[in-house]
């Protein structure tokens, strides 16, 4: 079909196999053997040149047509073996659907039109049983012991500030010191339902020299509820300032800041050319915005 076209084209078999880099007798034989495979004539050949019948310019459309497709379906399974087409299964944590999620996506939506990712947001427990059991591909998740199966590379650090209801003592406050809030209440989300950030905010207080007070709650409106209540505290990343929950301002702490730690985790064994691509974006998002 290509050949036909390429004389169809030229008008030439001569000009059609200079084009193609194919010797003329190629050319001649590949649409010989197209004309007996259809039994019609698509070319008057004469002194002239070479012309189409009637049938061939018929073909000829289709035969366009059928190329172009051809040439997108080559060029989308190329795209998808460099991880730039095809579909990609993406689960974050609450830590990362403030900012990182948001703007990964969207640089991925510019760069990668063709990459469709599935995005929703989980529980940090649920992520290893989701990659491990095929239901996600990649995974951004404040880092915790994984199994040995699994990778991880860091995408964000991001420091901890503190969140206090509008009306709480410290509310205002310039900075406050993480040691002076030994006596506060913390609230926090159990560690069977987020261990990541669970053991980011213990092992803070703890390297600030003190246990915390911990009041853990199953629900995220429930941890706000109480937080904007002045009942107690909590420890959260900066880019919560984008979706602050009603009631709630945050505090900066007092150098030196503690860090929450996001990584990108993934089991290689099962590992989609997205992934890499997704890891790179990440990476390039990293490097503008000094998330590392």
């Amino acid at each position: 079909m290509r050949y036909f076209a390429a004389v169809a084209d030229r008008g030439s078999f001569t000009r059609a196999a200079e084009d193609l880099h194919v010797a003329q007798q190629a050319v001649s034989q590949q649409v010989k053997g197209l004309e007996q495979m259809l039994g019609v004539t698509l070319l008057k050949r004469g002194s002239q040149g070479v012309t189409l019948t009637a049938e061939g310019e018929v073909f000829l459309a289709d035969c366009r047509r059928a190329l172009a497709a051809a040439d997108r379906a080559a060029d989308r399974v190329k795209a998808a073996a460099r991880g730039e087409a095809g579909t990609l299964r993406l689960v974050y944590t609450l830590v990362s659907a403030y900012d990182t999620a948001p703007a990964l996506l969207a640089r991925l939506s510019e760069e990668y039109p063709r990459l469709k990712v599935e995005a929703r947001e989980v529980f940090g427990i649920e992520v290893g049983d989701l990659l491990q059991g095929g239901g996600a591909e990649l995974a951004l998740a404040p880092m915790t012991s994984y199994p040995t199966e699994l990778s991880q590379r860091t995408v964000r650090r991001e420091v901890l500030r503190l969140a206090v209801g509008e009306r709480h003592q410290l509310a205002g406050s310039e900075q406050i010191e993480l040691s002076k809030l030994r006596d506060e209440r913390f609230e926090l989300w159990p560690r069977d339902m987020a261990p990541g950030y669970y053991e980011a905010i213990v092992g803070a207080c703890r390297a600030a020299g003190f246990e915390p007070n911990l009041d853990e709650h199953g629900a995220g409106s429930t941890v706000w509820g109480y937080i904007a209540q002045g009942r107690g505290i909590g420890l959260v990343v900066s880019s919560l300032i984008e979706q602050l929950p009603t009631g709630v301002e945050l505090v900066d702490l007092a150098p030196p800041r503690p860090m929450l730690t996001v990584n990108a985790v993934w089991r290689p064994e099962n590992e989609v050319p997205g992934v890499e691509r997704i890891l790179e974006t990440a990476n390039q998002l990293a490097q503008e915005g000094h998330w590392a």
